[in-house]
């Protein structure tokens, strides 16, 4: 345990971790006359202390120095973003001043945090951190493992001594980052365990590799840092490596196709050829090391064929590394542009970072994708993180808008929707800024709504033959839904009214239906007949597609009759097999009444103005204004609307009528009302706040209703989430879970 005593508070660490906040003292510190230690009951001594003016002031001095620049800093960020304005806080982390001053920031605290500190004055660190690309770099390079980034610094400081070219060179500074930051926790040998990977050693042999025409693929030249963690990390040494290039398979050596070299490799073997069992660890490999080599030689199960394949692939400096599945291990590698799962049994979504491996945000695999989808835009990214770091020194009720816009700089930075989601419940946020701030979001949406789009991905599938796997009739995981009686269906909710423009399936195998029968659902709620096989246009014959044209009714669900399937050639016991029903169309809007039941205001002297939308006809509200009479609802919620209906009281009607309304804090827009003032058109427009005024004549009325479709906060939250994660279901999964559970109302 180590207690530390600043002048205005002291902090209590264990192992290195702060227990708690910082304590305040009743008076200064500089007052002390005496030092007095209590203690010991419970079995502690108190072992040193350090006071100013002894041999180990510097130890002092230098937390000071260290306390004062992280303090430092904080003002000098705080200073520029609280209280300003959206575009000059982005200004300032776009800035150069601002990068250095948000992350060096960031990672000091994270130093601090950690009951450590950083001496100043060696000239690689300062380097190192007044350098916006190197800075930038190892702080959006992936998380680093219990926040190692004091030994994470160290490490890059070395290496940059031991090969200055680092500043120079960079694919030697990439490869340096991804050095320190995977190696700030020392990673272990898979062929003796006990041995931890020199990091220098590692660094110099992918350099010299680099140096070698031919040697590294491609993929390894074109890696950001964080990539190349998972090509540094590896768990083989220098002469595995070796080994695994002169070995490869023919055929195999080659970037889209070395993650497979392990399958030609590997026997699958539960008993090495001596009968011993290979859950008995070191007797199974004979007590040798357990490197490629002898897996190669001896076999092994799901392990060794996993980790076989990631170090095929770090030997020409792919990134690879291993996962653990439910009783397996599968492993994932850098292909074509994205992350591909080999050896796999469950998928993606049962999927998790192997120990020993660090990770990014959260544990399950599929997030590898997601950070891989930032770094494709790493200045979005780094704009993205610092706004989100800058955020922390705003006031709480300022926060939403500015995680709002670093979610649309970057939609990947998942550490974006943690905080944005912390942002929106805060009590003190107000309605209309969460309105304002997400309008632009929800513009953004309808735009997109209007385009041609898969309508029927992640639709609710029933279906009594498909059973449990009827949901992979429309998902994008790769699954596929079987079906073994010899006559099934199934039926696919569209939700909303939707223009069918083409559909397809792929089916499996060659358990495709001879014959079906599409019917699709009308807006009357009636089944009508439109296509059956005889529309379709095939593409192959094994695995094969089945292209069919849409049509002209505005459908709401879709139901297919399936007959004469075909068994399967391996379990035969499937006669209809789909891997993909993709429904090419665009969805309509069902406009509704979003008033109904809002709060309304209205002028002083006024009947009742809750009457204006409680769907009672026989009550009326009157103005009694005199001249002019008015009210105005609060629809809660941005509502995209179609038209106010006003219903009079018999003999009743002003002369003039006037209808205003406004999205959030926006301006106002007038609504053209035309005498006999039944209905008002209000264009699909948006809107919050509906207002009319009437003057002239008398004012009785029944009640009002505003029809058009409305969106909640976390409604449009979602709505961003499901556009800026399409080609991720499982993290829009998560994410939508979490926005589901957020304690916000409109």
């Amino acid at each position: 345990m180590r207690i530390v005593m600043m002048n205005e508070f002291y902090k209590i660490y264990f192992d290195g971790k702060a227990l708690s906040k910082t304590f305040p003292y009743r008076q200064s510190i500089s007052t002390a006359t005496d030092i007095i230690f209590w203690g010991g009951s419970n079995g502690f001594t108190w072992n040193k202390i350090v006071l100013p003016g002894t041999e180990k002031a510097s130890e002092y001095t230098d937390l000071k120095d260290f306390q004062s620049r992280v303090d430092g800093l904080r003002e000098e960020v705080s200073t520029k973003v609280a209280g300003k304005t959206l575009q000059e806080i982005k200004s300032f982390a776009n800035s150069v001043d601002g990068s250095l001053a948000i992350f060096q920031w960031w990672m000091m605290k994270k130093v601090q945090e950690k009951g450590e500190i950083l001496t100043f004055g060696d000239e690689t660190l300062d380097w190192i951190l007044s350098n916006r690309e190197v800075l930038e770099m190892f702080m959006t390079s992936g998380d680093v493992e219990s926040d190692r980034y004091k030994d994470a610094l160290k490490i890059l400081g070395e290496l940059i001594k031991q090969d200055p070219k680092i500043k120079e060179e960079p694919l030697r500074l990439r490869l340096a980052v991804a050095t320190a930051l995977t190696h700030s926790t020392p990673v272990t040998s898979m062929a003796v365990p006990r041995n931890k990977m020199d990091w220098m050693s590692v660094y110099q042999e992918y350099v010299q590799l680099s140096q070698e025409e031919g040697t590294l693929f491609q993929p390894f030249f074109e890696s950001t840092a964080w990539h190349l963690r998972y090509v540094v990390g590896s768990w083989q040494t220098e002469e595995e490596h070796i080994w695994a290039r002169e070995n490869t398979p023919e055929g195999y050596d080659n970037p889209s196709k070395i993650g497979g070299a392990t399958h030609p490799m590997m026997d699958y073997k539960l008993k090495n050829d001596d009968g011993v069992s290979v859950h008995s660890g070191a007797p199974y490999y004979y007590y040798l090391p357990v490197s490629m080599e002898s897996m190669h030689e001896i076999g092994g199960v799901c392990g060794a064929i996993s980790k076989v394949a990631a170090g095929f692939c770090h030997a020409y400096g792919v990134p690879a590394t291993p996962v653990g599945q439910p009783g397996h291990c599968a492993y994932i590698w850098y292909k074509n542009g994205d992350w591909s799962l080999g050896n796999d049994v469950s998928g993606w979504g049962s999927s998790s970072t192997h120990s020993g491996i660090q990770y990014t945000w959260m544990r399950p695999a599929y997030y590898f994708r997601v950070m891989n989808d930032a770094q494709k835009n790493l200045d979005g990214y780094r704009l993205s993180e610092k706004m989100r770091i800058a955020s922390k020194l705003v006031a709480p009720e300022n926060r939403f808008p500015i995680l709002e816009d670093a979610s649309t700089e970057c939609p990947y930075n998942f550490a974006v929707w943690m905080d944005l989601e912390v942002a929106m419940e805060e009590p003190s946020l107000q309605k209309e800024m969460v309105q304002d701030t997400l309008l632009p979001s929800l513009v953004a949406h309808r735009e997109l709504e209007m385009e041609v789009s898969d309508i029927a991905r992640e639709k609710t599938v029933t279906s009594e033959c498909f059973g449990d796997t009827a949901f992979r009739v429309n998902d994008d995981q790769g699954g596929t839904a079987y079906c073994k009686q010899e006559t099934g269906d199934f039926e696919l909710d569209l939700v909303r009214p939707s223009t069918i423009k083409d559909l397809k399936f792929q089916w499996w195998g060659w358990s495709k239906p001879a014959e079906y029968d599409m019917y699709a659902m009308s807006e009357e709620g009636n089944y009508v007949l439109v296509r059956t096989q005889e529309d379709e246009r095939v593409e192959g014959w094994f695995n094969h597609w089945s292209y069919l044209e849409g049509w002209d009714m505005k459908t709401s669900k879709i139901k297919v009759n399936l007959r004469k399937g075909k068994l399967d050639p391996w379990w035969k016991t499937v006669y209809f097999g789909i891997r993909t029903f993709e429904v090419s169309g665009v969805a309509h809007d069902v406009p509704v009444d979003v008033s109904s039941g809002k709060p309304v205001t209205a002028n002083s002297g006024s009947s009742d103005p809750a009457t204006l939308v409680d769907a009672d006809n026989s009550t009326v509200w009157n103005g009694n204004g005199g001249d002019k009479s008015w009210f105005e609802i609060d629809l809660k919620k941005i509502c995209v609307l179609d038209n106010i209906e006003l219903f009079w009281e018999d003999g009743n009607r002003p002369e003039n009528v006037q209808v205003t309304y406004k999205c959030g804090s926006g301006m106002e827009s007038e609504a053209p009302a035309e005498n006999p003032f039944n209905k008002v058109s209000l264009d699909m427009d948006f809107g919050t706040k509906l207002r009319v005024e009437l003057s002239g004549g008398s004012s009785g009325l029944k009640g009002v209703k505003a029809c058009g479709v409305s969106y909640g906060g976390k409604d449009i939250l979602k709505l961003k989430i499901s556009d800026a994660f399409d080609n991720h279901s499982l993290v829009k999964n998560d994410l939508f879970n979490a926005v589901e559970s957020m304690a916000y109302e409109d």
